[in-house]
């Protein structure tokens, strides 16, 4: 393994998995359970069911603890999005087709974390360019998701014309990603030493979907209602948050900087952070994020390759990867025997970002959580998943 060494704590807590502590920078045996509610109801409490569906854009079921009106605790489950993954004994490039579609949204970060712990595990090195267009396909990913994330909070405020606004700019980047590689959402872009997604141009295409949400970002930013409903909604002290939320709350988390699974050191790239630590603060990070993703992007557009597929041999051994997806930090772990997959360590930023959450609502009143909810980019669906 290049980056990751079995040691003491090194760097900042990443997560659990697989009988493993992740660390930025080591690991080692975990003593750790997983983390789940001990919160005992009262007498004076009740349970406020809320979901499978009920308006939000994935199937969760949130227990919401209150008196009345304030929120003591909450209980996010992810059951009913529980999915059963088997990977073991496959072939790497199968898992591969299972593996982007644990989200498809995020679908590029997925595949290249995979694909770049299985290149550690088999000691392959990708050249520069094609881990420049391995850079710019997540900095793609990530202006369309937090494009997603601005446009729900928008509509949890009944705004009808910024939501269509955004939708319709998300749609314009899932057009341009499209085209340049097949798929909308990525599928079939990214291989073992592989990358194929034309990045001619692209920084223009996207620029300009940056500025046009400069305008509706502003629109926003003039509405008291919106603001309001933000400020002071989901106050997150969580010291080891990951993605956006950690930015917002003046944590310098960011994989980008702290992994050096991709280089993004060869670029001019500067951490977007504030310490408003509420859902206010997420949408400025997030808001902010989307114009540093397109400096990312011209600043590498050039530099990349446009279609790449290099020779390797199978190989024998362990690796291990960790990428920034639009929610936070994304790892994995593998095990390769025989040509085969042994094992495989998963990851999910929004295993944290439910914590987060959870934390965050406590003294909150319904009508602040699909605000909280949504600023957090949760998606239930990656946390759900089950790897075998």
């Amino acid at each position: 393994m290049r980056w990751y060494r079995h040691d003491e704590p090194h760097g900042r807590f990443i997560g659990s998995t697989g009988g493993m502590d992740i660390y930025a920078e080591t690991y080692k045996e975990s003593s750790r359970r997983e983390i789940e509610s001990t919160y005992t109801k009262t007498d004076q409490e009740f349970i406020f069911s809320y979901g499978p569906a009920s308006g939000m854009l994935e199937s969760s079921e949130i227990d919401l603890y209150t008196p009345g009106e304030i929120i003591n605790h909450v209980d996010v489950g992810t059951d009913v999005r529980k999915r059963v993954i088997r990977i073991a004994q496959s072939d790497p490039l199968d898992a591969l087709l299972k593996i982007e579609r644990i989200n498809g949204f995020h679908g590029a970060s997925h595949a290249i974390c995979f694909i770049s712990a299985i290149e550690d595990a088999m000691d392959i090195n990708p050249d520069g360019m094609m881990q420049y267009n391995r850079i710019v396909q997540l900095e793609c990913e990530r202006i369309r998701g937090n494009l997603l994330v601005i446009e729900r909070m928008a509509q949890a405020a009944g705004f009808g014309v910024p939501v269509n606004q955004l939708a319709f700019l998300r749609e314009k980047a899932s057009r341009i990603i499209g085209r340049r590689g097949g798929h909308r959402y990525f599928f079939g872009v990214n291989s073992i030493n592989s990358s194929c997604f034309n990045t001619d141009v692209i920084g223009k295409q996207m620029g300009a979907i940056t500025e046009e949400f400069q305008d509706i970002f502003k629109g926003l930013l003039e509405s008291k209602l919106f603001i309001n409903r933000l400020q002071d909604n989901g106050v997150n002290n969580d010291k080891v948050s990951t993605g956006p939320a950690a930015r917002a709350s003046g944590l310098l988390h960011d994989a980008r900087i702290d992994s050096r699974t991709l280089p993004y050191e060869d670029t001019e790239y500067s951490i977007v952070a504030n310490t408003e630590k509420d859902a206010y603060g997420r949408f400025l990070v997030r808001a902010e994020e989307i114009q540093v993703s397109a400096s990312i992007i011209k600043q590498l557009e050039k530099r990349c390759t446009n279609l790449r597929k290099s020779e390797y041999s199978l190989k024998d051994g362990e690796g291990m990867a960790r990428v920034e997806s639009p929610s936070g930090d994304l790892f994995y772990s593998v095990k390769i025997l025989n040509g085969k997959i042994e094992s495989l360590g998963y990851i999910p930023p929004s295993i944290r970002n439910i914590q987060s959450f959870r934390e965050s609502m406590k003294g909150n009143i319904f009508t602040d959580f699909h605000f909280n909810w949504e600023s957090y980019g949760i998606w239930t669906a990656e946390a759900g998943v089950v790897i075998q």
